[in-house]
Order: structure tokens, then C-alpha cells, then sequence
């Protein structure tokens, strides 16, 4: 069975959905964007061999439409993916949502009820699950890995509205929604806990772009274990790693590495490379929850704990 896929908002994160989906065997059947020449292009540079370009439409609505399809990516500007996954679900179409799934804890959890009350699949993009060397901390951690702190850092200079390519872009990014999602998600993957307290801050609103661009972050596990999460949008000297602290032995995660105390432990090359990898993992076990009538990886369900320390990260 070929999964017929539309993908909403034709950007760069979608262009790399596009190849992993056609790699692992769905056809991409629409897509959907307000610039309709954008929309084209996609359509035209992204047809699936053997099926020609995919339909173009201008609205979410208007591709949820369309007959014949399985199941739809969200890749548009992030205060629309919880409106969007709510209606696509409803479309009765099983959905890939990019990170953030929602904007607050609330929309989330809707999401989550909605997905159980369809019988259609909510996965969320925290694609960090699917790569190489968080996949291997994480299988030390379910061997028996006592995690005591986690130090995780996610500094970039994204003072300008532009998307991962660079490419410019209409919307601004939210470094506590986007990027402290996925160091959120990753902590508490790595602690092996659901439910953790919380003492965090965030800078004051930069006038570009009228939100705080720093945030930081002290999260305690009921079993005594920390992790600190530091964020940045400021930064010059970017930085994006991942330090885990056990009683016996201490792992980073640096770019596409994982490292340990005799050396490299996991080597995917660089950061980019990584993620690439990942999105290819994690579409594919999209696709296979489809066609198998299975559990996507990262369901909504299981992004709820970190949209619950994000939501009391920005009461504090």
C-alpha cells in the first residue's frame, strides 16, 4: 500500500519531508500554500516518479479535501499547527505535525483527545527521538543508565526571520516553542521522567522581534536527577549540545556525535546530517504506523510532559 500524503506550507523543513517521505515509499498526492507560484514550484520539483506533480492548493482545507488521501505533514508557520492538525484529524486524515504540535499545554492536550477520539494518528516532529545518537542514549538509559543532570544548550543567532535554509520568511520564531520544545523533550527523555518541577526565566522581549529571545531552566526528576536547559537567539557562537552526567560515566552530544569517556561512540558527521537522518527515520515509522495500524514513535501523547514544563516556563 502506497500512502498518499499532502504536506501543508511549502517550505524548507517541508522540502526535506517531501524526499524522506518519497524515499520510504509514499506518494506525495497535494500541497498547500498562500503563495500559489511557491506552491507550483514545490508541487513541480517534489513529483513522486510514476504519479506526476502533486494537486496544488491554496488553503489547509482545501488540500483536507481532496479525495484519496491517507494522511497530511504540517510543515506551516507554527501558530497554525494546532488549528491544522485539529481540522486534518477531523479530515480524517492521520497527521505529522513539525514541532511545536501547539502553542500552549492546552491546544496540546485537545490535539491528544482528538487523535484518540478519530482513530486517526497525531505524530509530532521532535525529530531528536529519531536521531542516531539520542536513539543510543537513550537505550542506555532503558538498560539501566542512572541519569544524575542533564545539560542541554541550543544557542543560534536567529534575530531575523528566516527558516533553517535561510531562506526569508513572514513569521517569527519562538525560541521557548521551537527549540526549547525539542531540549525540553530530549531532557526529560533522557531522565526517564513525565512529571518534573520547574524554575525557569526567560529574558526580557527584544525589541525586533517584540519576545524573549533567552531562556533558562533548572527541571528536578522525583528522583533527585536535574537538568538545566539553556536557550538563546542572541548568540554568535552557536552552540547546540547535550551533556549527559551519570554515576558512572558522562556522554555528550555534540553536532552528529555522540561521545564517551574511550571516544566517539556514534558518528553521523555533522549536525545537518544528523537531522536529515532522523527525518528519514521518523517518517518512515509515520508511514509504517499507517500501514501497519501501530503506534507512530512520537505520538502527541508523548510530547504532553514537555508541553507541560513549557507552558509553566512561561508563567514563571
Amino acid at each position: 500500500m502506497s500512502v498518499r500524503v499532502g504536506i501543508v506550507g511549502p517550505g524548507g523543513i517541508a522540502e526535506r519531508h517531501a524526499g524522506a517521505l518519497t524515499r520510504a515509499g509514499a506518494v506525495l498526492a497535494a500541497v498547500a500554500g498562500p503563495d500559489r507560484a511557491q506552491a507550483r514550484a514545490f508541487a513541480a520539483a517534489h513529483a513522486t516518479p510514476g504519479h506526476g506533480p502533486p494537486a496544488v492548493h491554496p488553503t489547509a482545507e482545501a488540500l483536507y479535501g481532496q479525495p484519496g488521501l491517507d494522511a497530511v505533514v504540517i510543515a506551516s508557520p507554527h501558530a497554525h499547527h494546532a488549528a491544522q492538525a485539529e481540522a486534518a484529524l477531523r479530515a480524517g486524515l492521520h497527521t505529522l505535525c513539525e514541532i511545536p504540535v501547539a502553542l500552549g499545554l492546552r491546544e496540546a492536550e485537545s490535539l491528544a483527545r482528538t487523535s484518540a477520539e478519530t482513530g486517526r494518528h497525531l505524530a509530532v516532529a521532535h525529530t531528536l527521538r529519531h536521531c542516531a545518537p539520542y536513539l543510543a542514549v537513550r537505550r542506555l538509559v532503558e538498560e539501566g543508565l542512572r541519569v544524575t543532570h542533564v545539560v542541554a544548550r541550543t544557542l543560534m543567532l536567529r534575530q531575523r526571520d528566516a527558516g533553517m535554509d535561510g531562506r526569508p520568511r513572514d513569521w517569527t520564531d519562538d525560541v521557548l516553542w521551537h527549540h526549547g520544545a525539542h531540549a525540553v523533550d530530549a531532557a526529560l527523555w533522557f531522565l526517564d521522567a513525565e512529571d518534573v518541577s520547574v524554575r525557569a526565566e526567560r529574558g526580557r522581549p527584544w525589541e525586533g522581534s517584540g519576545r524573549p529571545m533567552d531562556a533558562a531552566a533548572v527541571l528536578r526528576a522525583p528522583t533527585g536527577a536535574l537538568a538545566t536547559i539553556a536557550l538563546s537567539y542572541h548568540c554568535r557562537t552557536p552552540a547546540r549540545d547535550v551533556v549527559v552526567i551519570a554515576e558512572d560515566r558522562t556522554l555528550r552530544l555534540d553536532g552528529g556525535r555522540l561521545l564517551g569517556p574511550d571516544g566517539v561512540i556514534v558518528d553521523c558527521g555533522d549536525g545537518d546530517r544528523m537531522e536529515r537522518e532522523g527525518i528519514d527515520r521518523q517518517d518512515r515509522d509515520f508511514l509504517e504506523a499507517i500501514t501497519r495500524d501501530r503506534r507512530p514513535g512520537c505520538a502527541v501523547a508523548d510530547v504532553l510532559p514537555a508541553m507541560r514544563v513549557l507552558e509553566r516556563w512561561r508563567s514563571q
